[in-house]
């Protein structure tokens, strides 16, 4: 099993700053999450330069509230030469792409590297992984301190919005050392997430329900 180890999360942690062309072209939006990164519940705004348009909306792609309803488009405001907003703070964890329009109706501008990630505090300290199969195998061997007995993907609820590509649930079944056998497995629903589009494969969450 490769791990990808010291992926340093402070690299990202403070305001990124990207545009949506791949050659970052004037014209494009600038756009700055801060902070990057949260915990759940975490507050973060985006501020937004280089926007053309008389009017500008943000939302977060697959964001939901508690009761697995989408979040809406919000106003930006003005700030100097840009605009900023105050982004939704989504009922589960995991990465968010930023979405801009000028108005309900119009073309949405978004880019796979405006990202707004919501992670455990502890995440910044744990390794990444090649498939998230390996990261399931991870927690149960280091957190668990236990033997994989049965690993498949498990389809997730239809409340759940979030992009599947970067996100993948997991149902493990486990036996724990001294206790072997099938009476005694225990089991857990594990969340991997990615870690941008392209990027290593990190621990979301554990659960017992999934």
């Amino acid at each position: 099993m490769r791990a990808n180890r010291c992926l340093c999360l402070g690299l990202i942690a403070g305001s990124v700053l990207v545009a949506a062309g791949a050659g970052g072209a004037a014209e494009t939006p600038r756009v700055s999450l801060q902070p990057a990164i949260v915990v759940l519940g975490g507050h973060a705004t985006v501020l937004v330069g280089d926007w053309r348009e008389s009017r500008l909306e943000v939302a977060l792609s697959g964001a939901t509230d508690r009761t697995g309803k989408l979040f809406g488009w919000r106003a930006a405001h003005r700030l100097g030469r840009g605009w900023v907003a105050e982004l939704p703070r989504p009922a589960l964890r995991g990465i968010y792409p930023v979405l801009l329009r000028e108005r309900a109706g119009g073309p949405v501008t978004r880019s796979t590297r405006w990202l707004l990630r919501i992670f455990r505090p502890a995440a910044a300290h744990e390794p990444t992984f090649v498939t998230p199969q390996d990261v399931v195998r991870w927690w149960v061997r280091t957190v668990r301190h236990a033997r994989v007995a049965a690993l498949k993907p498990w389809q997730r609820s239809t409340f759940d919005k979030r992009d599947p590509r970067l996100h993948r649930l997991f149902v493990v079944a486990f036996n724990v050392p001294g206790r072997p056998g099938i009476a005694n497995r225990l089991g857990r629903f594990v969340t991997a997430v990615r870690d941008g589009y392209g990027g290593p494969w990190r621990l979301l969450d554990a659960n017992v329900q999934p």
